[in-house]
């Protein structure tokens, strides 16, 4: 019977865990654009929250994550269709969109250089 040096085993065992570190890598990469589209759902979430309640960010992932444990429903879904249904909230008034146009249009003259 052939007895393996320390060597040989620890690269082994080195092997063993870069094969586990490629796979994980793998498995990951593969999710990402699922877990990036997710991300994208809840941050526009809590962007409507925000303006609605005028909340911090913070409070609007609270408020999030409240109504899903509540729910029983995954925090994506919530967020996803928030989304969904804010086209059957009123339209602003034009007072509103013209404030903001206002922002919008002179942002760059506020930003300190």
């Amino acid at each position: 019977m052939r007895t393996l040096g320390s060597g040989a085993m620890e690269s082994t065992k080195s092997g063993r865990s870069g094969t586990l570190i490629r796979a994980e890598h793998e498995a990951l990469e593969a999710r990402m654009p699922e877990v990036v589209e997710a991300r994208a759902a809840i941050e526009q979430a809590k962007g409507v929250l925000m303006r609605m309640y005028r909340i911090s960010d913070e409070q609007a992932f609270k408020l999030l994550v409240w109504r899903s444990q509540e729910t029983n429903t995954k925090l994506r879904a919530l967020a996803e269709q928030l989304l969904r249904e804010l086209p059957n909230v009123p339209p602003v008034e034009p007072g509103t969109v013209s404030a903001f146009d206002h922002i919008l249009l002179t942002l760059h003259e506020r930003i300190p250089r």
